[in-house]
């Protein structure tokens, strides 16, 4: 079991529930697929086990011996006054304290328990609440979901692991790839060429308004002279007349004031504002872990 004493920025985040896109329900799950995988793997874990996906202002205290893993975003991370290495399994006796502090660069850190969070304690009946919602113990923050609310005085189960944890030899930081690989969206056809052109050719900034719904990038000032490719130059097609559809993470969307909203994690199930293209998974995590104002921009896939 451990104890949240300060919340911070942090979710509880898991593989997600995916397949009820139908019900107008997202997958949701950690925002950096990537370093989520690696924590669970390095704690033992199975690879859809619960972990605390933060960005920092968190302190824990554990209440047993366990092990912990952390990954992703470089933060100031403690074990009392000692630092905790990314990357590495580190043991914890019953009463030490983890703070991550603040993020020196990405946005997300993993914090994953060997064997898992598996609930929250039902008020002192000290039984865990371990109901998943749709199947997934993730924090949605677009449907709404928390399986597992996180305040001050939280007490998380744990589970047991699967297998034993292990360490790497160096660390690993999350992909930073400022250049984004994009697949033909639905839409495509609907811009004309020019814009098609200057799309690729601007640079996009990572706007502050960013979070796990999706990423907004704005246009640089430093880029080409033409404006972006906004939705009201559409070829054949008006705004207004242009419907719903499914959207998956990573769906790179055009708004009409000619901003880009790349989906993520707690995207919303259908958008009506145009699609221009989809960057693969990889590049999703890249994006979700650019700090605001980084520079980025798009090549087309071959």
């Amino acid at each position: 079991m451990i104890r949240i004493d300060r919340v911070g920025v942090t979710t509880v985040q898991d593989a997600g529930r995916p397949g009820f896109a139908h019900l107008g329900v997202p997958r949701s799950g950690a925002a950096d697929r990537a370093s989520f995988a690696l924590a669970n793997r390095l704690a033992g874990n199975s690879a859809s086990a619960a972990v605390l996906e933060t960005s920092g202002g968190l302190a824990i205290t554990a209440l047993r011996d366990i092990t912990v893993v952390l990954t992703g975003a470089d933060a100031e991370s403690l074990v009392g006054d000692r630092p905790l290495a990314r990357c590495n399994t580190t043991p914890l006796v019953n009463g030490e304290v983890i703070r991550i502090n603040r993020l020196r660069s990405g946005n997300w850190a993993y914090l994953a328990i060997s064997g898992g969070i598996s609930g929250i304690d039902r008020d002192d009946t000290n039984q865990a609440n371990s109901t998943a919602l749709l199947g997934s113990l993730s924090h949605d923050m677009l449907s709404g979901f928390i399986p597992v609310p996180l305040q001050s005085g939280s007490l998380l189960q744990i589970a047991e692991p699967i297998s034993v944890p292990s360490s790497l030899d160096v660390v690993v930081d999350p992909v930073l790839a400022r250049r984004l690989h994009l697949s033909e969206g639905p839409h495509r056809e609907l811009f004309p060429t020019e814009s098609l052109q200057h799309f690729v050719r601007a640079n996009w900034i990572v706007s502050p308004m960013s979070n796990r719904v999706g990423i907004r990038l704005t246009h640089s000032p430093q880029s080409a002279s033409h404006d972006p490719p906004p939705a009201s130059s559409l070829t054949g097609v008006s705004l207004g007349e242009l419907a719903s559809i499914p959207l998956v993470r990573g769906a790179v969307q055009v708004t009409p004031s000619g901003e880009i909203v790349v989906m993520l994690a707690d995207h919303p199930t259908t958008g009506g504002y145009p699609v221009i293209g989809v960057i693969g998974a990889d590049d999703v995590d890249a994006l979700a872990q650019q700090q605001p104002d980084t520079a980025v921009a798009f090549a087309w896939a071959t």
